[in-house]
């Protein structure tokens, strides 16, 4: 029995630079939190643990308990693509199109209980 896996796609098209920037952040941040780091203790090295994520679909500003809860979450695959399927960038470079696809697993294995919970 192995952990449960969710996939997501966002695709942006700034229409203004804030929007553009916003973009930009929200990719590093993503980057940024996949990633490790060395805990380097004078003696070895090993990696630290990524970020964690935890992931909820909301709806009217409360969860939505129509669809199934999330546990607790590591992000292992991050894709970027720019421009869509031929690049295209306004006069600044900003690629008019940004598309995003997040791979997540769940750090804990599922099982009858949590799923009579709501997962």
């Amino acid at each position: 029995i192995g952990r449960r896996e969710f996939s997501y796609e966002f695709t942006f098209i700034p229409k203004s630079e804030a929007e553009a920037q916003t973009i930009k952040k929200i990719v590093y941040q993503f980057k940024f939190h996949m990633a490790s780091k060395y805990a380097d203790d004078g003696t070895f090295r090993e990696m630290e643990i990524p970020s964690f994520f935890n992931i909820k679909y909301m709806h009217k500003g409360s969860e939505n308990t129509h669809l199934n809860r999330i546990s607790t979450c590591a992000l292992e695959g991050l894709d970027v693509s720019y421009g869509a399927d031929r690049f295209v960038a306004y006069e600044d470079g900003v690629p008019q199109t940004t598309k995003i696809s997040l791979k997540f697993k769940e750090m804990e294995i599922i099982t009858k209980t949590q799923i009579s919970e709501g997962f």
